[in-house]
């Protein structure tokens, strides 16, 4: 069995999945620029995919069996649980049936950022007074980010390792500007940038020649920058270290960036060089990824273009106010007098202003989870163990669970309904899309109309996830799409 994706066995893939009326039938697959590799319209994204969640395995395995051949992971994904759960699923695959061969599969994945496990042995290391990889630059306390030679040898093995694979088809450079962010760089000093990333792509020129790698590239949220931004990352800079590092039949083949309705830089704004990326791309013959459809950065705020779950706003209100008055009394009667109260043990109070200031579903989801969920687990486990006490913390655990639920349903209330609006916008402006049932089937359908765009990668940790985007039709064409993104950006304006 061939050890990594051909464009003999992507095409073979295709054509069985348009004869049994897979995404092939609907979304004719783009050949990965000058890779050769043919690739479904929509990519498989594993961002929050995790081993230990039989949906997230059955989800991979339905999306495969649709007709989805591209793969996209990271290292550092779920600590390196993403990369394990698609190794063992392929390899099962590959084992049991016949129906699929190695050489269909588009695996992709990422290096650069070092978090949980791996993390915790660097500190371990470095506390012990071990020499640590060169050019490592500390974001934050729980994340790192390195592109050397020495730390990219290490994390392909580990996720060839994770993968069950020999070869991998395409490792893709993990936001390399992240370096300016955390080192406090400004625009001057890029030299020393493009230097890091030509060194980088020089040891994995040594990588495609020993076997272990077929392509490389980068996966930036620079890319779209514009160019008087620190974080802008320069594609024609990209492809002259590439050169430098491996001649002009270097494997530099693969670009990755965030696009969506709201965020159409990479099509309409020409911030490379004075041409914009996707033009850019398909003039050097670059296969192109895009990520983030659904989640918009606009105006500070994270603008989720699909709906969320359903609820009776007028219910939610109602059982908002009542929960609310449950917590703060509960929070009065507090069975410790110690000063100043914890945080952990006071959310009742500070959240009690207009629901609306608290900003967007994801971004609260992220506060909840990241503040507020651990600093009442902390404040509660320091509580005295008598009953009186045990019994107050049974009480508060149920009533601010609830309470923090129902601000969540009562946030996606109100996203819903603007959700709704821009709905009916967007079917004013292109009726062809009226055809697209949900607001992230427009979405992707807006980005696989456009063809210089080889595949959108759609998180699909659901099985429900996959038969959504499985409806995509390919409903417009890219005169529309453009037309599309151009009087969004109109109306943005």
């Amino acid at each position: 069995m061939l050890s990594h994706a051909t464009p003999s066995g992507t095409k073979r893939f295709h054509d069985r999945m348009k004869s049994n009326g897979g995404l092939a039938s609907r979304l004719a697959p783009a050949k990965l620029g000058s890779t050769g590799l043919w690739v479904s319209r929509l990519g498989f994204g594993s961002y929050r995919v995790h081993e230990h969640e039989p949906d997230h395995r059955e989800a991979l395995l339905q999306a495969l069996r649709s007709g989805i051949n591209v793969i996209d992971t990271s290292a550092n994904y779920t600590d390196g649980s993403s990369e394990r759960l698609i190794g063992q699923a392929l390899q099962d695959l590959f084992q049991s049936s016949d129906e699929f061969q190695r050489d269909e599969i588009v695996v992709i994945s990422k290096a650069g950022f070092i978090q949980g496990s791996l993390l915790a042995q660097a500190k371990a290391a470095q506390k012990s007074g071990a020499e640590l990889w060169p050019d490592l630059v500390e974001v934050s306390a729980d994340v790192w980010h390195c592109i050397s030679p020495a730390f990219l040898e290490v994390s392909l093995e580990h996720t060839l390792q994770r993968l069950k694979l020999d070869h991998l088809d395409v490792l893709l450079i993990h936001n390399p500007e992240t370096f300016f962010k955390a080192s406090r760089k400004n625009i001057d000093e890029r030299k020393t940038f493009y230097k890091r990333l030509q060194n980088a792509f020089a040891y994995l020129e040594t990588q495609r020649q020993a076997g272990r790698l077929r392509w490389y590239g980068i996966s930036s949220n620079g890319l779209p920058e514009p160019e008087n931004q620190s974080s802008h990352v320069s594609l024609t800079k990209l492809l002259a270290a590439a050169e430098a590092a491996g001649g002009a039949e270097h494997g530099f083949r693969v670009i990755e960036f965030p696009m969506n309705l709201f965020e159409a830089q990479p099509l309409l704004f020409r911030q490379q060089d004075g041409q914009a990326l996707l033009e850019l791309a398909a003039a050097r013959d670059l296969g192109v990824l895009t990520n983030r459809p659904f989640n918009a950065r606009r105006e500070g705020r994270v603008q989720r273009l699909a709906r969320f779950a359903e609820h009776n706003g007028v219910e939610i209100k109602g059982e908002l106010h009542a929960t609310l008055g449950q917590v703060l009394e509960l929070e009065r009667q507090l069975p410790i007098r110690t000063k100043p109260i914890p945080m952990g043990l006071r959310w009742g109070h500070e959240l009690r202003e207009p629901i609306a200031e608290l900003g967007d579903v994801l971004s609260w989801r992220e506060f909840a989870l990241m503040k507020i969920y651990p600093s009442i687990r902390q404040a509660l486990s320091r509580l005295p163990q008598d009953a009186a006490a045990q019994a107050w913390r049974s009480r508060y655990e149920h009533a601010i669970s609830r309470y923090l639920d129902l601000i969540t349903a009562d946030l996606e209330v109100m996203a819903n309904a603007k959700s709704q609006v821009f709905m009916e916008q967007i079917d004013a402006l292109i009726p062809q899309l009226k055809g697209a049932e949900s607001l992230a089937l427009k979405a992707v359908e807006a980005l696989v109309g456009l063809s210089q765009v080889h595949s959108v990668l759609v998180g699909m940790r659901r099985p429900r996830y996959v038969q959504d985007v499985m409806r995509a039709k390919g409903l417009l064409t890219p005169e529309q799409a453009l037309e599309l993104m151009q009087s969004l950006q109109r109306h943005r304006s």
